[in-house]
């Protein structure tokens, strides 16, 4: 089966479409775990998840800091006014 992936148009869009996978992917080894009925297989399937969850922390701190990056770079360019008046300007 080929993986249809969308046309990006940044990389926050990226990480939060990896952000959500990742937790689609720790949602369905938590419920996995939950019906095995070999201590191994749930053992396992828990492990998955934690897996899942580290990388789900992961791409969580990496979206903040770049939402929060662009959030400061929008703030410094907003303070620039194409048409500046000066104060004693009449």
């Amino acid at each position: 089966m080929k993986r249809v992936i969308p046309e990006y148009t940044a990389l926050v869009d990226i990480i939060q479409d990896a952000l959500d996978k990742e937790k689609d992917a720790r949602d369905f080894y938590l419920e996995a775990a939950d019906m095995a009925q070999a201590a191994e297989v749930r053992d396992f399937l828990l492990e998955m998840a934690e897996m899942e969850k580290s990388h789900v922390d992961l791409l969580t701190r990496k979206l903040e800091m770049l939402k929060s990056d662009k959030t400061v770079m929008e703030g410094i360019l907003s303070s620039f006014e194409d048409d500046p008046r000066p104060d004693d300007a009449n």
